[in-house]
């Protein structure tokens, strides 16, 4: 095994897809996948800083409540739960670093501490002991979504994760659409399904003294196996990886020791060292071992190693063959190319406008004319580096990545919108953050709150938000993980400064309050929100906000501006009178868990 060969390697592969493999490794970390020491430094035993590792010291205390349900003695496993969530509570002593509040932090404890067993177990009982549909029918929705989020999210997402880096290694660009991997490949039911069996392998193994050590070293290649083809059944999979790693796991082990000198680094930055370097690093790294050891696999011809059958995952197709595949992305390539018609650069006021912010005032053809002819530039550099062989050819994969070339505009970010099209998005956004934070509210508090300072369906911040994201940045649109980012940091600011504005204005009254939440800063903002708005803005860039201009723009463009400028009056005569009379009370600025409540919170709570 050449470890400074393959570190050398996964340096190169990390160096060339820098800011996506952050992501990938980033989302991994909040939810809990891998490298949760980035991310939950407060409560991070000291092991080794692998995926598996991470996962084998953050889901012991979970296998002891297992194993005690398993044997019958549900008291013990109760008791388990009690002091897992007391061990949680008393570790949760920073201020910034806070697990006790929070979708994230409800999910990550839920599973820690064994609550979730637990939970299943009583509603198991409760629906056996007592047959009324009013009682059974929400706990079965309610397991459904954990099962759910655990299963389908999180534990495939390691698949994701997976097939991402080893199509990183080998191609020069890595298109974000993959962390849709499951849904375009049609797999996402046996990707889930592989995952189960596994995870009820290792519980199994255990209920061994030293089984389920060895055995997360045997099934190490589970999610690597099923990242390259996801048709393999379940126990296929596992076969294979356990074929693969014997006689390697020692050696394993020896590379998961090599990053502990990198995993200290991590305590001593809070985390920062991992995120922006040795998580991706790390991840880099076993994604070349995996190819060394399939390798190995394939000269030595173990059984079922025919089924790891994706080729062009590790070298590019012939020109050939990719234009026997993509006979059609040629074909539209060509007749783009064809009729293509340059558009001058729009000028002056007019351009920088539609340049710099993406804005178009009235119809502007000169900017329609420029950014259909741009529009025409990206689909054929698309095709071109289909046929090239820069991104990985998906429909010659085992398990087929669905592809369709669009000639049209519909679905292009790289527009400028109309000034009346963005204050209708602004009220969209706005109507759709209320109803965000409604719902919310409904689950935590059991009724209706009209939460915000106004006293309208809208929220001016998610409004705001949406339309300073699409303006001002503008020109990262071609470059999704520094939209993410952008997108987090500037959201963030405006959170924080909303906060204290606010604050402020009212005599220290909050309509937020997210200390207790991991990563929050005064409990201002916190990571669970920074990361929602940077998904939330990669959504509303590429999907949301080009859909709505496609529906805005078939309305007649006076109507249309009737509507908004009859909003604008609404929202502003709201903001007059809210300005003197705020929108408070039970809910609002006072509900569980905020210092300014009159409801003493729990001291554990998960929700």
């Amino acid at each position: 095994m050449d470890r400074k060969g393959m570190k050398v390697a996964a340096k190169i592969a990390q160096k060339k897809h820098y800011w996506m493999i952050v992501i990938i490794c980033l989302v991994a970390s909040v939810f809990g996948v891998a490298y949760t020491s980035s991310t939950l430094p407060a409560s991070v035993n000291i092991s080794i800083d692998s995926p598996q590792a991470e996962d084998a010291s953050q889901s012991s205390d979970m296998y002891g409540v297992l194993q005690d349900l398993a044997v019958g003695n549900e008291n013990s496993a109760r008791e388990k739960v009690r002091q897992n969530q007391e061990q949680i509570v008393n570790n949760d002593t920073d201020a910034t670093f806070g697990r006790r509040r929070g979708v994230i932090a409800s999910l990550l404890n839920s599973f820690a501490s064994g609550s979730l067993a637990v939970s299943i177990v009583d509603a198991v009982n409760s629906v056996i002991h007592n047959g009324g549909i009013s009682i059974a029918v929400p706990i079965i929705l309610s397991l459904a979504v954990y099962v759910f989020v655990w299963l389908f999210i999180r534990e495939t997402y390691r698949v994701v994760m997976m097939r991402m880096l080893l199509e990183g290694r080998s191609y020069d660009k890595l298109p974000a659409s993959r962390f849709l991997y499951p849904i375009h490949t049609h797999t996402w039911p046996q990707i889930a399904w592989t995952m189960l069996v596994e995870n009820v392998f290792l519980f199994l193994w255990s209920l061994t003294i030293i089984g389920f050590f060895i055995k997360q070293y045997s099934y190490r290649m589970v999610p690597y196996i099923i990242a390259e083809n996801p048709n393999i059944k379940a126990l296929d999979a596992i076969h294979l990886s356990r074929h693969i790693m014997k006689g390697h796991k020692w050696e394993c082990f020896v590379a998961d020791c090599s990053f502990l000198g990198w995993y200290l680094l991590n305590l001593i930055t809070f985390g920062l060292s991992g995120i922006f370097y040795s998580n991706g690093y790390n991840a880099a790294f076993f994604a070349e071992y995996y190819v060394y050891l399939r390798a190995l696999a394939k000269n030595n011809g173990i059984e079922s190693v025919e089924m790891l059958n994706d080729e062009y995952l590790y070298a590019k197709a012939d020109p050939q063959t990719l234009h026997t595949a993509y006979v059609d992305v040629a074909q539209s390539v060509a007749q783009l190319e064809q009729g293509l018609s340059p558009a001058p650069k729009p000028r002056g006021f007019i351009g920088i406008l539609s340049e710099w912010f993406g804005i178009r005032i009235l119809h502007a053809d000169v900017v329609n004319r420029y950014e259909e002819y741009r529009e025409d530039l990206h689909q054929i550099q698309i095709g071109k580096d289909i046929l090239e062989g820069n991104i990985y050819p998906g429909r010659l994969a085992p398990a087929p990545i669905s592809f369709k070339f669009r000639e049209s505009r519909t679905t292009s970010t790289d527009r400028s919108y109309s000034p009346v099209n963005l204050i209708m998005m602004f009220f969209i956004f706005c109507f759709v953050g209320w109803v965000w934070e409604v719902s919310l509210a409904f689950i935590s508090e059991g009724t209706f709150v009209n939460r915000g300072t106004l006293l309208g369906p809208w929220l001016p911040i998610y409004g705001t938000g949406g339309v300073i994201i699409l303006v001002l940045l503008r020109k990262l649109r071609e470059k999704p993980a520094l939209e993410f980012v952008a997108a987090m940091a500037l959201c963030g600011c405006l959170e924080y400064f909303s906060s204290w504005y606010l604050e402020m204005m009212h005599d220290g009254r909050r309509w937020w309050d997210y200390t207790g939440y991991f990563l929050n800063i005064n409990g201002r903002i916190c990571a669970e929100g920074l990361l929602t708005f940077g998904l939330g803005g990669l959504a509303i860039v590429y999907l949301l906000a080009p859909a709505l201009d496609n529906l805005l723009s078939r309305i007649d463009t006076r109507k249309l501006g009737i509507v908004a400028a009859v909003l604008l009056v609404l929202y502003c005569a709201d903001q007059v009178y809210s300005a003197q009379h705020p929108n408070i009370g039970t809910g609002i600025t006072d509900y569980k868990g905020s210092d300014t409540s009159m409801e003493a919170p729990l001291p554990y709570e998960i929700r």
